[in-house]
Order: structure tokens, then sequence, then C-alpha cells
């Protein structure tokens, strides 16, 4: 079930200087089928805002040429319905961060809204390889990254110390070749570890 009833998905343009990120970020949104990814961005300067009138942008603000206030106001001006979302250390954001803010802004969202979400799960070969190189306990982290949960929650969750779950999350991103916790997030959804 979507998280919209009877409403049209919340349209959403990423904007981010890292292609990685900005791409992680997109397929995560997009397993939400209340999401809709109009695209990406390399800066608030060349993304297509005023064509393309999202309801929601999401700024990672790392590497950009202007500061919020500049972002925030010349999105203002080319699409003044736009909601705009600056992110700081995206690359740290849990699964529920992202989605709640996606929720919080976009019109679709006001008021009511389900929790539920269904998920389009299709995990390349290559992913699920990935996964299964992890050891038990590494798997479980990965799972409650996938969840949403934060450092302190996962550590609380399997009684570790918070500098046990970094270091976890640090060789599970090793081991699957990958840069952002939401990465992880996404090649466990897709995996059907949630």
């Amino acid at each position: 079930m979507s998280l919209l009833q009877d409403s049209a998905a919340a349209r959403v343009l990423v904007v981010g200087k890292d292609p990685v990120i900005t791409r992680t970020l997109s397929k995560l949104l997009e397993l939400d089928e209340g999401i809709e990814v109009l695209g990406e961005a390399a800066s608030v300067g060349t993304a297509p805002i005023s064509e393309l009138r999202p309801d929601v942008v999401i700024v990672d603000e790392d590497g950009q040429s202007v500061d919020t206030a500049q972002a925030r106001q010349y999105i203002a001006e080319v699409s003044p319905d736009s909601k705009v979302c600056i992110l700081e250390a995206l690359r740290d954001l849990t699964v529920n961060e992202v989605l709640q803010t996606v929720r919080q802004l976009a019109p679709p969202y006001t008021g009511a809204h389900q929790h539920n979400r269904h998920l389009r799960v299709v995990a390349t070969p290559e992913e699920r390889d990935a996964l299964a190189s992890l050891s038990d306990r590494e798997l479980q982290v990965v799972r409650l990254v996938a969840e949403g949960l934060s450092n302190k929650e996962i550590s609380a969750r399997l009684t570790l110390s918070d500098k046990t779950v970094k270091n976890h999350i640090s060789h599970i991103l090793a081991k699957m070749n990958l840069t952002a916790r939401t990465q992880v997030a996404v090649y466990a959804i897709r995996a059907g570890f949630v």
C-alpha cells in the first residue's frame, strides 16, 4: 500500500554534487510508491526546477556553490510552490529521516498519512552477493540501518557500544564497496531484508 491515499505521488528533485550520493538517494526514494523522483542535478543553478516544478527539492549542501539562503531564494523565485530541503551530511542520514523529511514537506503528505509502504524489491545478483559476504552480526546491522535506525538506536537494540556499531558500518561499507549508509539501506531493501 502506498504512503498516499487517493493522491498523486510527491514529486521530488534531488540536487547534490556527489553523483553516487544523489543517485543512491533517488533510488531510495523511488522504492516508495508515494514518491516520484523527477531527476537529479549537480547544483541548484543547473537543476531544471522551473520546468519540472517539483513538490520538494532536496539539496545536499556539501559542495554547492551557493549558500543555503541563496538556494532557497533562487528556488522560491523559479518555482514558488516547491518546498526546499537543505540537507547537511546527507551520507549519514537514516532511511526514515529522508522519507520523513519528504513526507513532511510534500503537499500530498499534509495531514494524516499511512506509515506502511509498498516497496518494489528487485535485487541484482551482485547486490545479493555483496550482502552474502557479510557476517551474521553485520547483516543484523544492515537490517537495522534499512529500518531507519540511527547508530545509537542500533547499539541499544543489539546491546553494542556506539563505537562497535560505527566499526560494523565501516566494515559493511568497505566490503560492499559503498560510501554511504543510505546505499546500504537501498541494497537491503532491494534484497528484501526489510
